[in-house]
């Protein structure tokens, strides 16, 4: 058979270029047979970018392979899918396919699903539907992807009535999916009830279900939930003890977290950067600040989350000034911190007195490093200034926040006040957490006490008499043995 040799032009139809030829210095030359339109389709999916797909999308239409919804799918599926692809360009493509196939729609589903506007993946599946277009096992589990980016519980809710509907309620990659969606939710009851409903469970779903509840605080069910996974002879694989070693930090257990580590090193599982951050986050924040040091030194790879886990974990247990000393040891490394680093330092610079190295950070935070301060970047820096007695320009720094200041930052600025026996500024505080919160009756008794400490036992009655016309009462102490009794 004889071959010959082109270069592939592009059609004028397609106002993507102008039609002309394509010189070889500018594009490989593709060498086909005169009367080989499947090699297209070959060829497509061994194409590196966008500029080689249109030569041989081009060449599709010339030979009219386009119609063949085979040869179609393989340009979308590059498009669509492909880090080197161009999501607009399949939908244009997608537009002129007569009668695309589920395939088609799944493909482009998925793209948008997991793009910046996943509203889209859901608008495309009503689209689907409306032409008469079954969705399959392969349709869900994208649509349910959207709807956990968009975390929208009322279309999650009508999608799962689509899968009952085409009866897919017990495919384990949809009820993975929908399991997922509820979780993200935050619909905890029904995510369980779908993952009870299953009788055959893989991995994923047992990981997603433990994940979900390691996610909205429930560590306990979490933990619980693993060890029965464990029971069922279900061997755990890294995304599991990621969401288990989250949960063990955040409930104190520390016994558990130990347990999967000496299993990790029996397993021979490699300590890499979301399973190393996760064990040194355990070991950090139950207090087990020696383990967690180890851990940092023997990860290979860190990222971000990992300096964080040990700068806050050794700030918020009482060494400060090592955890500055990571933050310092951070930069020489040129790591980027980010809000949560900065968090931290500021932390620890309140608890190790070095003031005026914390307002440094503070009022360096967009300059060198790019980060706005946030209202737990403000109450670090109130703190900071109330421990040092700068208790007048905290109230300052407060009122000129571009931020609308909550309760927990002015009652940090009122506990400095009471330390300090400022009653001018407490006052002022007081009137601006009540306006806040009415209902925080305890800052009157604090500044009555104030009032005693400093002899005003005018304005002490005054106060109280304002309390009782006010039906305001202190809440009485309670402790564990008054409970028990």
């Amino acid at each position: 058979m004889t071959r010959r040799m082109f270069s592939i032009m592009v059609p004028p139809k397609w106002n993507l270029f102008k039609f002309r030829r394509l010189h070889s210095r500018h594009l490989c030359t593709i060498t086909v047979g005169p009367y080989s339109p499947p090699r297209l389709s070959l060829l497509a999916d061994q194409c590196t970018s966008m500029y080689q797909l249109k030569q041989i999308h081009a060449q599709m239409i010339i030979t009219a392979r386009i119609h063949d919804n085979y040869a179609a799918s393989r340009l979308l599926t590059f498009c669509a899918l492909s880090e080197s692809g161009n999501l607009s360009y399949a939908l244009k493509l997608f537009d002129s396919i007569n009668e695309p196939n589920s395939f088609m729609w799944n493909t482009l589903i998925r793209a948008q699903a997991g793009s910046s506007t996943p509203q889209q993946a859901l608008l495309r599946y009503v689209k689907m539907r409306r032409l008469c277009v079954s969705p399959g096992k392969h349709t869900f589990p994208f649509v349910l992807k959207a709807c956990s980016n968009l975390m929208c519980i009322s279309v999650s809710k009508q999608v799962h009535c689509h899968v009952i509907k085409f009866g897919l309620d017990l495919d384990l990659h949809v009820v993975n999916g929908l399991t997922r969606v509820y979780s993200v939710c935050r619909v905890l009851k029904d995510a369980r009830r779908v993952f009870d409903e299953i009788t055959e469970r893989n991995l994923s779903i047992w990981t997603t279900m433990i994940c979900g509840f390691a996610q909205n605080d429930r560590y306990s069910d979490a933990i619980q939930l693993f060890e029965r996974m464990l029971a069922d002879g279900i061997e755990p694989n890294g995304a599991t003890l990621a969401s288990v070693l989250s949960a063990c930090a955040q409930s104190d257990s520390l016994q558990l977290g130990e347990q999967i580590h000496v299993y990790m090193e029996e397993k021979g599982i490699e300590l890499g950067v979301i399973l190393g951050t996760a064990l040194v986050n355990m070991y950090a924040k139950n207090g087990a600040i020696v383990e967690a040091k180890k851990c940092f030194s023997a990860m290979r790879e860190r990222n971000i989350a990992t300096w964080n886990a040990m700068i806050c974990g050794l700030a918020a247990h009482g060494h400060a000034k090592e955890a500055i000393n990571f933050f310092k040891k951070l930069e020489q490394e040129k790591v980027k911190p980010n809000d949560i680093t900065l968090v931290g330092v500021l932390s620890a610079c309140c608890h190790a007195g070095l003031f005026d190295y914390g307002e440094g950070i503070f009022h360096s935070m967009k300059e060198l490093y790019g980060i706005e301060p946030k209202i737990e970047h403000y109450g670090c820096v109130v703190d900071i200034l109330g421990r040092n007695g700068k208790l007048l320009e905290a109230e300052l720094l407060i009122r000129g926040m571009v931020l609308k200041a909550d309760v927990v930052i002015w009652g940090s600025l009122l506990h400095a006040c009471q330390s300090h026996g400022n009653i001018d500024i407490a006052e002022r505080v007081v009137k601006e957490i009540l306006l806040l919160n009415p209902n925080s009756h305890g800052v009157y008794v604090v500044l009555s006490n104030m009032y005693a400490e400093a002899g005003r036992w005018e304005d002490v009655v005054k106060l109280r008499k304002q309390m009782k016309e006010g039906s305001l009462k202190k809440t009485p102490g309670w402790s564990l043995v008054n409970g028990a009794t």
